[in-house]
């Protein structure tokens, strides 16, 4: 455990060196729980989620990275690879992007 937190702490100051990169996208951390993110991201623009803006909760395993992040979409959205009624988004989906 102690491996992943170090990992995900390095992972969080590289993520906070490169915050201007895309203003779309905000990457938080828990500041009680490492293995806790979240995240808010501007719908592109020229889609159907453009205007809009979508939380998405990580919770990342202790065994990281040997096993991957669970992420959900906190915010309701109709698309092909997120459940519907909770907001997961289904691992095959994640390896494939």
């Amino acid at each position: 455990m102690q491996a992943s937190r170090a990992r995900l702490f390095k992972e969080y100051k590289e993520v906070q060196r490169e915050k201007t990169a895309d203003p779309d996208i905000q990457l938080v951390c828990d500041d009680s729980n490492i293995f806790k993110w979240t995240a808010l991201i501007k719908g592109p623009s020229e889609t159907p989620y453009e205007g809009g803006v979508f939380q998405l909760a990580f919770s990342v395993p202790e065994h990281y990275p040997l096993q991957p992040p669970q992420v959900r979409f906190l915010t309701k959205i109709f698309h092909p690879n997120v459940h519907f009624k909770v907001g997961w988004i289904p691992l095959e989906v994640m390896i494939v992007v």
